[in-house]
Formats: C-alpha cells, structure tokens, sequence
C-alpha cells in the first residue's frame, strides 16, 4: 500500500512512541486480520503501545492489508490473535515475509 494511502497517517495517537536506540531489539508486531479490525483490538494496542514506549525495542506493525516499514531480518516475530479464523491469515503473514512456515525449518 503506497505511503499516501496508509491509515498510518491517518492515527491520532494517545501516546508519543519513543525514540528506538541504535542498539534496539527489531520487533514486527503482527495481526492476522485487516488494519480496521486489528486497530480495534484492545490487547493488541495494549501490547503494541507498550512495546513502542520502550527505547530498546524498535516495532513496526503488520497486518493482511497494509503494513509499517518491516526489519528485514526481525529479531522477534509476535502475532496478536483474537480468534481461530485469524489462524490461517498467520501462514499467509509468514509467506508474505519470506519465513518458512515449519518451525523446524526456521533459524
């Protein structure tokens, strides 16, 4: 989705995301569902809110239908799931982000 059609411009935030150090643990911070539901989701703004106030984790966020800048190579992948027709949507993520869907093939 091109910059200018994010609904990441589009958020009023209730909180200011801190500044990540050079050193931060890189985070992709995933719901498998489109923006519109994830973004409603109180747990996983909960999560997502905390993770973004901490200077030594740098997260960017991914769902079905847009994403932020991703970490080419994150050190931690995390999922947000709310229900079990979300669960297909994860192999789909996983695909998308060039990961093997096997644990055992994964480093």
């Amino acid at each position: 989705m091109p910059l200018a059609e994010s609904p990441f411009q589009k958020e009023t935030l209730l909180f200011e995301p801190v500044a990540t150090e050079d050193t931060a643990l890189s985070v992709i911070f995933a719901f498998p569902n489109e923006y519109s539901v994830g973004i409603t989701s109180l747990g996983y703004q909960v999560v997502w809110a905390t993770l973004a106030a901490r200077p030594d984790v740098h997260v960017s966020r991914l769902f079905t239908d847009c994403q932020e800048a991703l970490p080419a190579q994150p050190d931690v992948l995390g999922f947000s799931v709310s229900w079990e027709l979300d669960y297909v949507n994860i192999l789909t993520l996983l695909e998308q982000l060039n990961m093997p869907l096997r644990t055992e093939q994964r480093q």
